[in-house]
């Protein structure tokens, strides 16, 4: 299966490096006081990685400059998960029936019926282009990507 990950050059790095494994989620969960249920509490959950079946970078309505004054999709990766490890991709829904809170992190988003995550991380062999978006001719530019 073909999906994308977008990233500004800092990230672009270290998955250059290391492959795609820094993703996190945020889910809502009773949280243990001493042995008692406690309150509901938010918390990021490392270990999922983002990516989208969209490839477009218009298309991206996460990437916003509201809070941060960068390109998060200034880089794009092509990533091919291979059928045996198609198990760890999750769509909404899939993720919603573990984590019922997690609807927060797709609704009201452009797009979100594309975007997938990936349980675990995601090794550099599936790592198959790398591309930087040319803001002059609006088109993505191959960059050398050595494995």
């Amino acid at each position: 299966m073909i999906l994308y990950h977008f990233c500004c050059e800092r990230d672009m790095r270290g998955i250059r490096n290391k492959g795609i494994i820094k993703g996190k989620i945020a889910v809502q969960a009773r949280i243990n006081n001493h042995g008692k249920p406690g309150k509901f509490q938010s918390y990021a959950m490392a270990g999922w990685q983002w990516l989208t079946l969209d490839g477009e970078k218009e298309h991206q309505s996460w990437n916003t400059h509201v809070l941060l004054d960068y390109d998060r999709a200034q880089y794009r990766w092509t990533v091919e998960i291979p059928e045996r490890d198609e198990t760890q991709i999750y769509d909404k829904a899939r993720l919603e029936a573990l984590y019922p809170w997690v609807n927060i992190l797709f609704d009201g988003w452009d797009g979100n019926e594309n975007w997938r995550v990936y349980r675990g991380p995601i090794p550099k062999k599936y790592l198959k282009k790398l591309e930087k978006w040319n803001n002059t001719t609006h088109e993505w530019e191959e960059v050398p990507y050595g494995r």
